[in-house]
């Protein structure tokens, strides 16, 4: 298996010295690209793919010093338009981050964990590719979904959830068994004012428990452990993932269907609908804070309006996950020939 490998160059730019014994021109730079951004990193991410060096990149990641203000929580000044200039957050014993306008990430790591008492690289890369990342694409305007998205044979379908819901263990198992493109795990983007709503893909890589590995016959110890949560590992699958952005056609709500109970899939419009969407943010504080409360509303209930809504419900079994997901399956390919069981009004999406 190929994989995309980050270029790196020099950012050979003056500015001042990180307190650490080097200049900023002596640190070598790194090119990715993810949620449809080019990022210029001064820290080697592996986990993003690698591309070509710009001069004009989207996001820079930098390794800076900065003095940490003792008012800040969060978002230091938010203005009456809901815009934001920066926020900062401190993650003890990794790093410092300050994220700057829609546009750049400082890291002030002057408080990493010392030698033998964890991982402090992998700690500071999980924080920077979430929490950080996360309140930068918000501070963009941009609605980042918690979900795991495929290519089916009706476009794309993201899948949502509580945490434990599965939505990356159904995900694995369709992309496996039906050979459906996998476009982003996790997260994905949606960019209000496209013509279309594109979700534009992150990080190519799939976040699995040991049971999902194992019913998918993968041996958890050659994976890398993810980088916040315990128990949960890495399957890059870097040819697996589709990288272009592609219109969103369904967002479907996962839960856990009674026991003993068949699996059910029940389309929601309006109220639910909108709830279901709000409910699938990524990191939801950070939307209220940067776009104001206004403004999120009718972003979401835009993107409600424009793609199909479903409720989930299947059975909690990896044994029997073909069964369960039956009618998921069916409805998928009944609207990709343009034929439906019900006279939904928003089937036609």
């Amino acid at each position: 298996m190929r994989h995309d490998i980050a270029v790196p160059a020099t950012w050979n730019a003056p500015g001042t010295e990180e307190k650490r014994g080097y200049s900023r021109a002596a640190i070598p730079c790194y090119h990715y690209s993810t949620y449809g951004l080019v990022l210029s990193s001064q820290f080697e991410l592996p986990e993003l793919r690698g591309t070509k060096p710009t001069p004009s990149p989207d996001i820079e990641i930098l390794a800076d010093s900065f003095p940490k203000d003792p008012t800040n929580t969060g978002v230091s000044r938010v203005d009456p338009q809901g815009s934001a200039d920066c926020s900062q957050f401190v993650f003890e014993g990794v790093a410092r981050y300050r994220i700057e306008q829609g546009k750049r990430i400082l890291i002030d790591r002057r408080m990493l964990k010392t030698r033998g008492t964890g991982t402090p690289e992998r700690d500071l890369r999980g924080h920077l590719l979430g929490s950080a990342m996360g309140t930068l694409l918000h501070q963009k305007h941009w609605l980042p979904l918690h979900l795991s998205a495929l290519e089916t044979p009706d476009g794309v379908w993201g899948f949502t959830g509580a945490p434990g819901a599965g939505i990356s263990t159904l995900a694995a198992w369709l992309h496996y068994h039906h050979d459906w493109p996998l476009l982003t795990d996790e997260v994905g983007v949606i960019k209000p004012g496209e013509a279309l709503p594109y979700l534009h893909p992150g990080p190519p890589r799939l976040k699995l428990r040991k049971d999902a590995l194992a019913s998918l016959e993968f041996n958890h110890h050659s994976l890398s452990r993810d980088l916040t949560r315990a128990g949960k590992y890495h399957l890059t699958l870097q040819q697996g993932f589709h990288t272009y952005a592609q219109p969103l056609k369904a967002l479907v709500l996962l839960e856990h269907a009674d026991k003993g109970a068949a699996g059910s899939l029940e389309p929601l419009e309006g109220l639910e609908a909108l709830e279901v969407v709000m409910a699938s943010l990524y990191l939801p504080e950070w939307g209220q804070a940067f776009n104001g409360p206004a403004r999120l509303m009718t972003y979401v209930s835009e993107l409600a309006q424009r793609i199909q809504v479903y409720r989930y419900r299947r059975p909690w079994s990896l044994v029997d996950m073909e069964l369960g997901l039956a009618p998921l399956v069916q409805r998928i390919h009944e609207r990709a020939s343009h034929v439906t069981t019900d006279s939904h009004p928003l089937e036609g999406r």
